[in-house]
């Protein structure tokens, strides 16, 4: 049970009388009780914490320019009870309400309010999973349900792509706002339209004239996106890797053997270029079977232009540098002096 202290329920009583009376505490009252502005065009969201006090809930509303006066509205909140009807949460409020409209709202439930959620280009699926969750979404788990094997109206792999594939490489990275009780699939579904509407017509018109499949070219983008951060550099990996390809050489890519052993729950495990996987580039000739990142629009860019070179080699140095080289012979003396070796 609230207790009011007798001097405060007095001084609400003779406020009353004083409104009612219209005294000259009374015309004063009832213009500071008046809107701040006589429209509703000027919204604030306010924010109420858990167990806030009312005088501190009246306080934001006074910096807020929501209020004229801090004292009288208090004392009319006091009146009507709003004290021990707070919940946290965000409320929508607007300068050309009254007290008593103010009261309203901030007695009834939170308001809903639409989230951006940002998912950088070139995330794995699983990081993505991980990010979205971290952002008070759904859980890990359903988004990667999703991935795998999620089912959307409307949309279809591209061509290419096998029978099995999953999602990876089309979740697009992008910032979406988002009610906070958007489920998994629909927050996918969102990433899919999103890249069929950016990247999937680039994609198909122009993979023909690099020889690949619109599937492939997601796949080689999303190598090109980890492996490589600027524009220039991307399309020499992406000929680097389109060269190996016609001479039939492995990729011999490192970020697809980290793909695999953090699918696999490796990720701490040590690196080995002998870890067993069908996404091992030093193992296995060709693409790996899927992409193994989500791709932007200028990882696919560079696949779709690659730079012409005779270049066969690159080692990326710790302050983001590329070098690239022709022979192995160069490429080894590149990582010893780069002290990698």
């Amino acid at each position: 049970m609230i207790r009011r202290h007798p001097w405060r329920t007095t001084f609400l009583l003779l406020l009353a009388v004083l409104l009612g009376a219209g005294g000259v505490i009374g015309v004063m009252a009832r213009r500071d009780l008046e809107p701040v502005q006589n429209n509703h065009r000027q919204q604030v969201v306010v924010s109420i914490g858990l167990g806030e006090p009312l005088s501190s809930v009246v306080s934001t509303l006074g910096q807020d320019r929501l209020v004229r006066s801090r004292l009288f509205f208090q004392l009319y909140a006091e009146f009507k009870g709003l004290g021990s009807n707070l919940h946290p949460g965000k409320y929508i409020l607007d300068r050309g309400m009254g007290p008593s409209e103010l009261v309203a709202v901030l007695e009834g439930p939170p308001a809903v309010l639409p989230v951006n959620i940002t998912v950088p280009d070139g995330l794995r699926a699983q990081q993505e999973a991980a990010l979205l969750q971290s952002d008070g979404l759904f859980s890990a788990a359903s988004y990667m349900t999703q991935i795998r094997s999620g089912q959307f109206s409307g949309i279809s792999q591209l061509a290419g792509a096998p029978t099995s594939a999953s999602w990876e490489g089309m979740a697009f990275g992008d910032t979406y706002q988002v009610n906070p009780s958007i489920s998994a699939k629909q927050f996918l579904q969102l990433q899919l339209q999103d890249f069929e509407r950016r990247l999937a017509p680039t994609i198909t018109a122009g993979a023909g004239k690099v020889g690949l499949t619109p599937y492939q070219v997601v796949v080689l983008a999303s190598i090109v996106e980890a492996e490589a951060n600027t524009q220039k550099d991307r399309n020499l990996v992406a000929g680097v890797f389109f060269n190996r390809l016609r001479q039939g050489m492995p990729l011999q890519s490192d970020v697809t053997i980290l793909y695999a052993m953090a699918a696999a729950g490796q990720s701490g495990a040590p690196f080995s270029t002998a870890f067993p996987s069908p996404y091992n580039t030093y193992a296995h000739t060709g693409l790996p079977p899927g992409p193994i990142d989500s791709p932007g629009s200028s990882a696919i860019s560079a696949v779709l232009s690659p730079t012409a070179s005779n270049y066969l080699y690159f080692v990326s140095l710790p302050n983001g540098k590329m070098l690239f080289a022709v022979t192995a012979a160069q490429h080894q003396q590149q990582v010893q002096q780069a002290g990698l070796g």
